[in-house]
């Protein structure tokens, strides 16, 4: 008898707890960009992993958190960099196969389409055989995913500049007393 109360309540309390909403975002996704690259994006609740054909030999991580229908996006110590140290990802819409979010600082939407697609874990203890294998079977995706060049024949001779590889330029700052 005492041993039904316990499973009883126990039963109650389990049954009174508020279930863990997951985000819409949280997954694997991908997106054809208007001048023909394809991009994957692995969302989890701590980090979010990209892998670009633009960048086609880097992985990128940035460090994610989850905040009611927002995805806070900021940059991991010694990783790529943002523009602003935050983002905020907000969803605009979302249906069963597809989501757009869009960033409150650059106010760019992404489209982003549901790929039924799980990556190996990070293996942390051979962290470049792991990332050589993923960039091989990332690259085998974007091969097959075709994506087309949509730009037209004036967009594509706009030049653009590459900001990737510049140096931080270290500036001191001199304190005046009044």
């Amino acid at each position: 008898m005492k041993t039904s109360k316990y499973l009883i309540l126990l039963f109650l309390f389990i049954a009174c707890q508020k279930p863990i909403k997951k985000h819409v975002a949280i997954g694997t996704w991908n997106r054809c960009n208007k001048d023909g690259s394809y991009i994957e994006y692995k969302i989890t609740d701590q980090y979010m992993l990209l892998l670009n054909t633009t960048r086609a030999d880097e992985i990128i991580i940035f460090r994610n958190k989850v905040l009611d229908n927002n995805l806070i996006i900021s940059e991991l110590k010694n990783g790529t960099k943002i523009l602003m140290n935050n983002d905020t990802l907000v969803t605009v819409e979302e249906s069963s196969n597809k989501i757009i979010l869009m960033s409150t600082w650059g106010l760019d939407t992404y489209e982003l389409n549901k790929i039924e697609l799980d990556f190996e874990p990070i293996d942390s203890t051979d962290l470049e055989q792991w990332k050589s294998k993923a960039l091989k079977k990332f690259k085998k995706r974007a091969k097959l995913a075709n994506c087309p060049d949509l730009r037209t024949e004036k967009e594509k001779t706009i030049p653009t500049i590459d900001l990737g590889n510049l140096d931080e330029e270290e500036i001191s700052i001199i304190e005046i007393e009044n």
